[in-house]
C-alpha cells in the first residue's frame, strides 16, 4: 500500500465491504442509510474515515468530490475503496463505472470479486428486500462462499479520458471475474425502460 492510491471493486451486496476490511481498514464512500446500519455507519464506520452522500442532495455530489480528493492525498489516511457501479448489481454483468474515482490523480487498484451461488445468493436487490432481510439470508445460509482477486495497478494513461479509464479497469475486473460487460448504468433496476429500447 502507497499514498495516492484508490481501490475499486464490482459491487454485488454490501457485505462487499466486510469481505473486503479482512485485508486492510479501508475507509469506503456510501450512501447515508436510516435505522440500524445509518447507526452502524455514524459510530462504528466514522472511526475509519468513511465518507457518506446522500443522493437526494444536488449539492452532495461536489462536497463527496471534494473530501474524495483531499483523503486520497493524505498518506495518514485509510486506504480509500470506492464501488464505481454505483448500486449492487447481480454477480452477473458488470455495468458502467462512474468516472469520480478514475479523475483524483491517483493510482487506482482494481479489485474483482465473485460470489458462487452454491449456498446462497449474496446479491443484495435493495427494490426487493431489505438489508435486515438480507443480512439475515446471508447469516442463516451454510455458508458464503467468494473469490476476491487484487489486481494490477493501473494509472491514467496520457491520451486517455478518465471516462476511459475507468472502462478500461471495468475490463479487467471483468475478465478475471467473469461478468459480462453491459453499456447501461446500474440504477436501470430502479426505472423501467420503454418496450422499444428493451427490444432493442
Amino acid at each position: 500500500m502507497r499514498p495516492k492510491q484508490v481501490f475499486v471493486a464490482n459491487h454485488t451486496s454490501m457485505i462487499d465491504f466486510i469481505i473486503l476490511e479482512q485485508m486492510s481498514s479501508f475507509a469506503v464512500i456510501m450512501q447515508k442509510h436510516p435505522g440500524w446500519v445509518g447507526l452502524l455507519q455514524s459510530t462504528i464506520l466514522e472511526s475509519v474515515g468513511c465518507i457518506w452522500f446522500n443522493r437526494t442532495e444536488a449539492k452532495d455530489r461536489e462536497t463527496v468530490t471534494k473530501k474524495l480528493r483531499e483523503h486520497s492525498q493524505r498518506v495518514d489516511n485509510n486506504p480509500l475503496l470506492i464501488f464505481p457501479e454505483g448500486t449492487c448489481v447481480n454477480n452477473q454483468y458488470s455495468v458502467m463505472f462512474k468516472k469520480g474515482a478514475f479523475e483524483l490523480g491517483c493510482t487506482i487498484c482494481p479489485i474483482a470479486i465473485k460470489y458462487n451461488k452454491i449456498f446462497v445468493d449474496a446479491f443484495w436487490n435493495s427494490r426487493k428486500q431489505s438489508f435486515t432481510m438480507h443480512l439475515l439470508q446471508l447469516m442463516t445460509s451454510w455458508a458464503v462462499v467468494c473469490d476476491v482477486w487484487y489486481l494490477e495497478p493501473q494509472n491514467l494513461r496520457p491520451d486517455e479520458t478518465p471516462i476511459e479509464f475507468a472502462e478500461r479497469v471495468r475490463d479487467i475486473i471483468s475478465v478475471r471475474a467473469g461478468l459480462k460487460k453491459v453499456p447501461w448504468d446500474g440504477y436501470l433496476k430502479y426505472s423501467r425502460p420503454s418496450p422499444k429500447h428493451r427490444e432493442r
